[in-house]
Order: C-alpha cells, then structure tokens, then sequence
C-alpha cells in the first residue's frame, strides 16, 4: 500500500483484493476461517492507509457484494471514531460524500454514517464544505426517485441530531444554522415526502435548544406544518406531531391560538392505521396536559372534551391485534406451566429511600419503593406481556391527568359513557371500561362516591369474568379504590360491609388458574394491605399466611417476585406483636426457607428474596433465631464472593462483574438481622470466619451509589446495637463519610443521606476524646450543606440531626464556636419535624452546645441579629408539642437562665415570637 496520501490517492489493486478476502473471511461461518481473517485483519490495521482502502472498498468497489462493502463501510466508521485525533484524512473528507450516489442502499446508508461520525469529530471548522456539499445533492434533480437527495438528507439529519450544538455558533461571520433553517422550510414542500419528514425532523432537534435562530423562524414553520395537516405520509404525520410537543414546551404561546386545531388535528391521526402514529398524536394530548402552561390550557380542554374524552376511551380498547397476541399468549399461561427466561423481567432490587428523620419503626422501610403520586397514572401492574408504550397506556395517562385537572368535567363525559361500556356483551370494550374507572379513581373517590357503592360490588363481581384480561384489570382497577373501601371499614361507614368480600375475591383471584391474574391480584392484595389500618388485616392474618402458603406453591418465577414484594408489605404492617406467635412463623417461613434453599448464590431470582427474607428477620428478631445463622453465614458468603469478584473484575477484563444486586441485597439482609437481633447479633457477626467491617470499607468505595446507600445503612444500624465493633475503624470511616459528603450530585443525594444518618448515630455513641478530632472538619462540612439551597428536604432534616446530636457527648465547645453561622439554618429544619427520638436526641444536644457560649453563640446577644436567632430558637422550642419530661425541663432551664441573663431585654426577645407560639410558651413553660 501506498504511504504518500493525497486528495489523488489511488490504491494498490492487489492490497485491495487481499483486504477484501481478508473481510469475506471475518463474515464466514467457519471459525477456523472466520479466526484467521480476524487476525489478518488486525495487521491489516496497522497499516496507515487502511481507512482510505476501506473507503474505496465501501464506495468505489463496485464488483464487490454489498455484505463486503457494508463491512467496510462499519470497519471505516468504526476506525474513524477510535482515532479521532488522524488528521490525515483529506482523501476521505472530499470524496466521502460521492457514496451516497450509490445505487447501493446499503452504501448509501453507510455512507450517512461516516459522514455524521466525520462532521462530530470535525466540524465545520476542519470539513467547511460538509454542509454546502450535502444540500447541494439534497437539492439536485438529477434523480427522478429521490434516493441520491434522500441518502443526503438522511446524513444531514443525523448530523443535526449528533452535532446540532455545533450548527448553532458562528462560523465566518454567519451562522450555519440559519442557512440551514431556510433551506429545511423549503424541503417542506420537497415532492418525496421522505425529505419532507427529514426535514421537520432536522428542525425539531433545534427546538429544544431555544436558540434565537429557530425562534424566530418558528411562526413560519407552525405555518408550514399547519399547510402539510393532509399529508398522508406516516413519518410527516409523527414529526409533525412531535413539532406540536417541541414548541409547546419551549413556545407554547405560538401554539396557543392555534391549539383547537392542533388538538383536532391529533384526535383525527389517533384513529390513523399506523400505531405509531396514532401513539405520536395521544402522546402530545398528554403532553398539553402536562405542560407547565396546563391551567392556561383547561378552558381549551374543558371546551374539547366532549370530543377528547370519547376517542381516549376507544383507544384504551384493545386492538384486533392484541387480542390475536394475547390469545396466543394467554393458551400458554396457566400457572402450571413454567416461565419462559425471555418472559421474565430483568428483576433489580428495589430503589431505597434514604434515612429520613424518623422513628426507629420508619427507619425500618427505608426499603420501601417510591412514593405514589397523585399525578401519577401507573399500570405496571398490569403488564398484558406488552410491555411497550402503547396509545393504549398513553390515553389511559392522558384520561388520568385529564380527570385530576378538570374532575368535575371529566366526569360528566365519560360517567355515562362508561356506564354503558361497562356491561358491554365485548370483552374488550368492557375491560377498557374498567381500565377508564381505574384511571378516573381519584377523581371519583372525591367526586362521584355516590357511585362508588354501586361501582365497587360489580367491580367484585367482574373479579369472576369468564376473559383472564378482565380479571386482571379488575384486580387492578379495585387496588385504586382500596383507600375508600379501607376507610369505610376501618370508620364504620355505611359500607363498612364492603370490605370482607372485596378482599376475599382479590384473595381468591391470586389463586387463579391465569398468571396474569395472579399477579394483579397480588399487586393489588398489597395496596389493600397498605391502605388498610392494621388492625383490620390482622384479622385476616392466619387466612394471609395460609394464601401465601398456597401461592407459594403454585407460583412460576415471575409472579414470585409480586408474591415476595407483597409478604414484605404484610410483614411489615403487621409487626413483631401480630407475628411472633410460634404457629404463625411455622406457616410463614418454611415456604420462604424452600425457595431459599433451592436457589443458587448467582441466582437472580435470589435478590426479591433477600429483600423479602431482610424484612421479616427485621420483624421476628428473636424468633428468626433458628434460622438467623445459616441466613447470616449464606448472606455474608453471598457479600464476599460478589464484593471479591468485582474487584478482581476490575484488574481482570476477562472476569465478568457480579450484578451488584447481590450486593445491595445480601448488604439489606445482613442489616435486616442486626436489626432484629440488635446487641446479640454480635454473635452471629463473631461465629463467622468472613469479617463484615473489612467487607463494609470495600463497599464504601464501590462507584454504585445503591451499594454505597445500602452499606451506610448497615453502618447506622451498627453503630446503634454494636458501636464497638465499628470503634476500631473509626477514622477510616469518618473519611469516607466525609468524602460522600464532599463529592455528593443529585443522583447520590439517598448515598449522602443514609451517610449523614449514621454519623450522627456514630457520634451520639461515642466518647469525646473519640471522636474530637474529627469533629471540626466534619461540621465544616454538614454546615455549608444544611445552608444550601439545592439539597433535598430529608438531607437537611438528616443535617440538622447529625449536628445536634454531636452535641450530646461533649462535642458542644468545637461546635458552639460555630454556632451563629448556622443556627437560623438549623431551626428552619427542626421546627416542624415530627416529634420522634431523632428530633429529641438532636435538640438535646443543641441544648449542650448553647450552654457552652450562652451569650455568644447566637452572635452576641448584645446586637439585634444575636437576639433575633435566639427567638427563632425560642419559638423553635414552642413548636415542640410533646418533649420527654427530661427534655422539658431542659428546655425550662435554658428559657429560665436566658430570661435571668438578659432581664428585661427578655421580653423583647420573645415579643419577636409569633403569636401562636408565644401562646405555646405560656401554656407550657409559663414564659
């Protein structure tokens, strides 16, 4: 080959036909072959005039089959983007767009994505001519089907979507941007409806940017778009759609006058037979009431409805399709046939909530999965084995929104409307009839109770329908009303008789023949148990183990993973008292025992487990003790092995890293132990040969922040029970404590969470002399965090804890010097906390810290400011509605001496309280 490369290189024929063998090698069936091509191949690459022959290979080769070519063409790519720094690529840069003339599909389209990996890499300042050369072909009307002009308009929409950030600077005095903006409006009118639909796309990637350029041409394009509303070609019809979306969030203003149209225009194309379609028209319905411009929008909805609403609902209808699909699926899904893998979801463990400021009982659901949100339309329970986005789940969410944003209205459309589909003699029109009720769920328990009572025994009912598919919405759609009938039962109400029944048939539909079914029902058994007080499921409690019982042997692996989620919630809400009886565990554990000793320690399906197993030896403590060494020993075996391999995997390429699942979760039962066993779980850590504190330290610097929230979790609860055994390592863990602290992002908020809870743990254990040399950088740390504007609300309230409790054993004299420049901060988290022995501990130790400087640690108490923080703290106590009685009288003494050192100034001062508190100190502490 040669080396002297030029704008006129031309190449070796022999050292090409040698690297086209070489490649027809790498594409052969033979391994043999196949292994000694890929070596060839490798020196090949050595040579600096590769990428040219593989270049002339993909675009001037033409004798050559399209499967070299293709593999030249992605070798070429490929080349190009692992030696991004070869500056010595002008052949290619002035001849590479040649390929998108090719009568070859498959060249033309590699072409494109040569072009857009050179255009990143180069841009216009080092390839000027890229743009000017592809709107030149764009243009030309050479070719009567478009292929040229379509390949070139294809390469320059993948360059806008790569590279859009470097089309919108100036070059030379101009911006490109606004060159092309002028010729994409034009392509608008483009007779291939391909370049018509690249064209809008290549515009909807500005959007979002705001850059002035598109916003000053948008009117123009809203114009176009509008002027293409017959388009009968699929893709203009989605990204026009999608051009609706864009402006409405950067611009909604210029779609406002227009939004009737708009919103006619995507009712039409829902009823499009092209899914995707119709799935891009639902989506900006969803969108516009979504928006941050929703309220402007709701007289617009509120005079669209009548027209909006009827076409959600028959949307929400399963297609012909799906019903075919399903049948299919459904023949296969009797609960004594085996999943297959492919049908199993990848199962991780469940994201945790961070420690919040709480009780010791809350500590303990730090596992628990997120919060459910109001605006929130959720159908993961009902997973039809299409999981995909579909118009159906999007109009089911757009009718949710819809119904939260305008009740009363939404009501009055479809109530009627959904009266008559519900005893529809279609399965199909009935069961989205039921969907539509699940979604309205809110709005009805609010505005339409009146039809609750008749709603909820047909809804009963329907749990007993001939089609799986409306067993399982049922279940689903029922779990939505579970907080109205709890609460009937659990008041009295007039329907209080509702309850038995309705909890029976979800009971009974977890047995079901139909996996489906049984996994909304157990979805739904576990909202029933959430939303229900305690009490009232306690006294199922026998008939729930022995159900459980039964699922667990009948389940498949998929529905085992539901079934564990829900014992966890049962367990849970029931507790220690309800549980601990002897013929209760003897129904509860064995079957849990049976999939635990079955499964292998790399068994995924092992994680749910772990989570399910950490909760109820939480629960049991002492009486999980037959069983608490062998889980231990299997955990901790679990922990070391993955902790070891993924260290090992990080030196090793060739060794594959273990999911850090198995981490997270042995880490959650390891801690779900020490939690039930409190200071005699220190004999299950001794009996073991593996050392946990060692383990924990390698988990604090693993980069997973789940594994890292996980273990600061445990770190807490050791701290708690077993604050000698973590004394050892202490300055170790101050360090790494701190660093989270330092390195926190958004995303570690949970990590630096659980980080700052057990800090405060640790230092309200220890003795001074302990901890005295760490404590000053460690509050230098928490105070610019407690004074931040940008940290989540249970990170401040964990601050605040932490840095009064480093007040409780001495810590008061390093941190009363800092006092007055956090102290406001500190109130304002403490203030409205809910009154738990967190808050008590932390406000004990404050007392200390203010007791070392009582005059100066409000920044004197001589100057306004100094005074004014101490009312803030004052009416802080106020706002303490239940302290100890040991806490009291702390809070007697310091009001007390603070009234003798001040004299009448003190009255200034708690004239500076608001009323109500004042009201508070009068009646409490006779101030």
């Amino acid at each position: 080959m040669r080396k002297n490369l030029s704008t006129m290189w031309t190449p070796d024929i022999n050292a090409v036909d040698q690297l086209k063998h070489i490649i027809k090698g790498t594409l052969s069936r033979n391994n043999q072959e196949r292994n000694l091509a890929n070596e060839a191949l490798v020196q090949a690459k050595q040579n600096p005039e590769i990428e040219n022959y593989l270049f002339y290979i993909l675009i001037n080769d033409e004798s050559t089959t399209s499967d070299v070519r293709s593999s030249a063409g992605i070798m070429l790519k490929n080349s190009i983007l692992k030696h991004k720094h070869n500056n010595n690529r002008q052949y290619i840069l002035e001849n590479i767009v040649s390929g998108l003339i090719s009568k070859e599909s498959s060249v033309r389209n590699i072409t494109g994505n040569v072009i857009t990996s050179l255009f990143f890499i180069y841009g216009l300042e080092k390839w000027p001519q890229a743009l000017a050369n592809l709107m030149e072909l764009i243009n030309s009307s050479n070719d009567s089907t478009f292929k040229t002009q379509e390949a070139a308009m294809s390469a320059m929409t993948k360059i806008c979507e790569d590279s859009y950030f470097k089309l919108d600077c100036e070059f030379n005095g101009e911006r490109p941007l606004e060159f092309l903006l002028d010729n994409f409006i034009k392509l608008l009118n483009h007779s291939s409806g391909k370049i018509r639909s690249l064209a809008i796309e290549c515009i909807n990637y500005f959007i979002p940017a705001k850059s002035q350029s598109i916003i000053v041409c948008l009117d123009v394009f809203l114009s176009k778009i509008f002027e293409l509303s017959a388009d009968t070609n699929d893709d203009v019809k989605k990204n026009i759609c999608k051009s609706f979306q864009y402006i409405l969030d950067v611009r909604g203003d210029k779609l406002l006058p227009h939004l009737d149209g708009v919103i006619n225009y995507c009712l039409h194309l829902m009823n499009d037979n092209n899914e995707d379609v119709a799935l891009e028209a639902c989506e900006f319905l969803l969108a516009l009431s979504t928006s941050n411009e929703a309220e402007t929008n709701l007289n617009i909805f509120k005079n669209n409805l009548s027209n909006i609403l009827p076409v959600l609902l028959t949307k929400m209808v399963y297609s012909e399709e799906e019903m075919f699909f399903m049948s299919l699926v459904d023949d296969k899904d009797d609960t004594n046939v085996a999943d297959n893998e492919q049908d199993i979801k990848p199962s991780n463990a469940k994201s945790k909530s961070a420690h919040k400021a709480a009780s010791k009982a809350e500590k303990a659901q730090r596992a628990s999965g997120d919060s459910d949100d109001e605006s929130d339309f959720d159908e993961d329970e009902e997973d039809l084995e299409l999981d995909q986005w579909s118009i159906r789940k999007c109009s089911a969410a757009t009718l949710d929104i819809l119904s939260l944003a305008l009740p009363e209205d939404v009501l009055h459309v479809v109530l009627p409307l959904l009266q008559q589909n519900i005893v529809s003699d279609q399965w199909s029109v009935r069961e989205a009839a039921i969907l539509a009720f699940g979604a309205i769920s809110k709005s009805c328990i609010e505005l339409a109770r009146d039809k609750l009572p008749t709603l909820v025994p047909f809804l009963v009912d329907r749990l007993k329908d001939d089609e799986p598919r409306v067993r399982q919405i049922t279940c689903w759609t029922i779990s939505r009303y579970s907080s109205w009938v709890a609460e009937e039962a659990h008041e009295g109400g007039q329907y209080a008789n509702y309850f038995d029944p309705t909890f029976q048939s979800i009971l009974k539909c977890g047995l079901d023949q139909k996996k489906v079914v049984q996994e909304a029902a157990s979805s739904a058994l576990s909202s029933f148990i959430e939303q229900s007080d305690s009490d009232l499921i306690a006294y199922y409690l026998q008939p729930l183990l022995t159900h459980f019982q039964k699922c667990f042997e009948i389940y498949q692996r998929k529905n085992l993973i539901i079934l564990y989620d829900c014992v966890q919630t049962f367990v849970e809400s029931m507790g220690y008292d309800r549980l601990s009886k002897k013929e209760y565990i003897d129904i509860l554990l064995p079957p849990l025992l049976n999939k635990w000793s079955i499964l292998d320690d790399n068994d995924n399906d092992l994680w749910p487990l772990l989570e399910c197993m950490a909760s109820i030896a939480a629960t049991l403590c002492e009486n999980f003790g037959p069983y608490a060494i062998p889980v231990y020993e299997r955990a901790i075996k679990i922990l070391s092995n993955s902790v070891e391999l993924n260290l090992q995997s990080l030196v090793d390429p060739t060794i594959e890293a273990p999911e850090k699942d198995f981490i997270v979760t042995s880490l959650d039962l390891i801690d779900g132990l020490i939690q039930g066993f409190g200071r005699h779980s220190i004999e299950l850590i001794n009996q073991s040969n593996i050392n946990l504190l060692a383990l924990l330290i390698k988990c604090f610097e693993d980069e997973n922040d789940d594994v890292r929230q996980s273990s600061y979790a445990l770190l807490g609860d050791l701290a708690i029970f077993l604050i000698d055994l973590i004394i050892p390592d202490l300055p170790n863990l101050f360090i790494y404590i701190g660093n989270e602290i330092n390195n926190k992002n958004f995303n570690s908020y949970p990590v630096v969470n659980n980080a700052i809870w057990s800090l405060g743990e640790i230092l309200m254990r220890l003795q001074y002399h302990q901890f005295k040399d760490y404590l000053s950088n460690l509050i230098d740390l928490l105070i610019p965090l407690l004074k931040s504007m940008d940290t989540q609300q249970t990170v401040l309230e964990n601050v605040a804890i932490c840095i009064g409790r480093s007040g409780i054993n001495g810590g008061g004299e390093i941190v009363s010097a800092k006092l007055s420049d956090f102290i406001i901060q500190w109130c304002s988290q403490m203030m409205y906390l809910v009154d738990n022995e967190e808050k008590e501990t932390a406000f004990q130790g404050m007392l200390n810290i203010i007791s070392m400087n009582p005059d100066q640690g409000f920044g004197g108490l001589g100057n306004s400011q100094g005074k004014k923080a101490l009312s803030i703290f004052i009416a802080t106590i106020a706002n303490y509605m239940s302290p100890s009685a040991s806490l009291k009288a702390s809070f007697q003494e310091l009001l007390n001496g603070y009234k003798q050192l001040l004299g009448p100034e003190f009255r200034n001062v708690i004239n500076q309280v608001d009323r109500e508190s004042r009201g508070q100190l009068i009646e409490m502490y006779e101030v």
